[in-house]
């Protein structure tokens, strides 16, 4: 595999920062070179965060990257503070909830999708949108294999789970849900 570059932007509390750790943390579970990046501003919670990931087969030399392969916003203000990770072929992910002008996407293929309401319609906890994103950009990254993403989660959170039993199989569900809208 090539060095794969994810750019994921969202709201503080949105999980943009978990996301990229997990897919990181799966990615060496499977013997890839991996490395999550967060980076946000004193804005932390409700301000814009931002995380980097990369995956490659060899050494990555560099944490940071100037063009993604794989770009994710998780509201209208990240589309602005990302896009100039956008390069001619990069796959691009919006939640289409909080995403609604993309103007400033013409010209690349889209995935729209409306994570909040999949998550609180079809798993009945909308909190698990974040695993819905996730799950559609595995769907999307050459090379990974998903079964690996359940031992991941677990491990992640394994203190919620412990509180809360159900969510276990919320995020399993959330997570298959959004891998089965992009992986084709």
């Amino acid at each position: 595999m090539a060095n794969f570059k994810i750019v994921i932007c969202g709201e503080g509390g949105q999980g943009a920062l978990s996301v990229a750790e997990i897919i990181a943390q799966a990615a060496h579970t499977q013997g890839k070179r991996a490395l999550a990046m967060p980076f946000f501003s004193t804005e932390k919670r409700g301000g814009v965060s931002m995380a980097f990931t990369q995956i490659s087969d060899e050494p990555i030399p560099y944490p940071k990257f100037g063009k993604a392969d794989l770009w994710v916003a998780l509201s209208q203000r990240s589309v602005d503070r990302i896009a100039a990770w956008l390069q001619p072929g990069t796959k691009v992910i919006v939640n289409s909830f909080l995403v609604k002008d993309l103007s400033l996407l013409k010209g690349w293929e889209v995935s729209e999708i409306d994570a909040v309401t999949v998550a609180g319609e079809e798993v009945r906890n909308p909190r698990t949108f974040n695993m819905v994103i996730m799950g559609a950009m595995v769907g999307l990254i050459p090379g990974l294999d998903r079964s690996a993403f359940t031992e991941t989660l677990e491990r992640h959170f394994s203190s919620k789970y412990e509180k809360n039993p159900e969510l276990k199989a919320q995020n399993e569900k959330a997570f298959g849900i959004g891998y089965g809208l992009t992986h084709k």
